[in-house]
């Protein structure tokens, strides 16, 4: 009857018969419903399981374990497995001729895939970079740039990463992400970056990152004692909000003196965001920050985003 079902493509219904899992032929008959009705990931999480208990349905579990890893586009688990299987003293001819197909059409499916991915990493042209750190970009086609910049030899851009560092205009946030992959490459260069008014000179390969600067870790250790026993997920936003602050102040964390009144400001403005109210002189007798400076800090994280 369940064979019956099947056949007719009547997967959903005939899974109800197909409980007893102890049972080799249920746990493939059920491979088979999972596969007609698409439902790729749960089958090949019971395709494990059904290929290292199989015997007599071995390499019919085989070939549906092949296939859930296929539509799931794990190609490099199906090749791997299938090199395993095929280099196997023995194997039925009928199932050895099928797993060599799957094989060379495993295989490739997995070099169209690798096409695909170095084409998205190369979405932006050599050209469309140099127009960015030239002139600039929306947000979002910003942000692709630099991705790419991070996977490429930045020292072929670096007469006009060095422009773009000095540029006024240029968004603060974009020049510190520059830094760090300057950084991350070694370039041991010194260059001058334009931020909030100033203009300084820094050799990135001698900058430390944000999250390892003493600003980040004396005011997270503020935000954590004071938030995070109480509520975890507040903290987790200050946090970040913290980092982001930061970026846009790097590399001159040197100039931010005041944690107690930063943490205490970052505090009150995200809690603010997430419609929490908090008196801010508590918070200041919390943190141990100054009014005056608290109140100070506070107009400059509010006017930061």
């Amino acid at each position: 009857m369940v064979e019956e079902m099947i056949g007719l493509g009547q997967y959903r219904e005939a899974l109800e018969f197909l409980e007893d899992r102890d049972d080799e032929n249920v746990r493939y008959l059920r491979l088979v419903c999972l596969f007609g009705l698409g439902e790729f990931q749960a089958g090949l999480e019971e395709a494990k399981a059904a290929k290292m208990l199989a015997s007599q349905s071995y390499y019919d579990v085989l070939g549906y374990y092949i296939g859930f890893l296929k539509e799931c586009e794990l190609y490099e688990e199906a090749v791997n497995t299938l090199v395993e299987e095929l280099s196997m003293p023995y194997i039925p001819y009928e199932y050895e001729s099928r797993l060599n197909d799957l094989y060379d059409e495993i295989l490739l499916l997995k070099q169209e895939a690798n096409v695909v991915y170095e084409h998205k990493q190369r979405i932006i042209s050599d050209q469309e970079l140099e127009l960015y750190l030239e002139k600039g970009l929306s947000e979002e086609v910003a942000m692709l740039a630099l991705e790419q910049l991070s996977s490429s030899n930045i020292r072929r851009f670096l007469p006009m990463v060095k422009t773009f560092l000095k540029n006024p205009n240029h968004p603060s946030l974009e020049k510190s992400l520059l830094l760090e992959i300057l950084k991350e490459q070694e370039v041991d260069e010194y260059l001058e970056i334009h931020k909030r008014g100033h203009l300084i000179e820094t050799n990135p390969l001698y900058l430390e990152s944000v999250v390892e600067s003493l600003v980040y870790e004396s005011v997270g250790g503020l935000l954590e004692k004071v938030i995070e026993p109480e509520n975890p997920s507040l903290f987790a936003m200050c946090i970040e909000f913290l980092e982001f602050y930061l970026y846009d102040w790097y590399p001159m964390l040197e100039v931010i003196e005041d944690y107690e009144a930063l943490a205490a400001a970052i505090h009150y403005y995200v809690a603010m965001l997430s419609g929490i109210e908090e008196d801010d002189e508590d918070l200041c007798y919390r943190y141990g920050a100054e009014y005056a400076a608290f109140k100070k800090m506070h107009e400059c994280v509010e006017s930061f985003q």
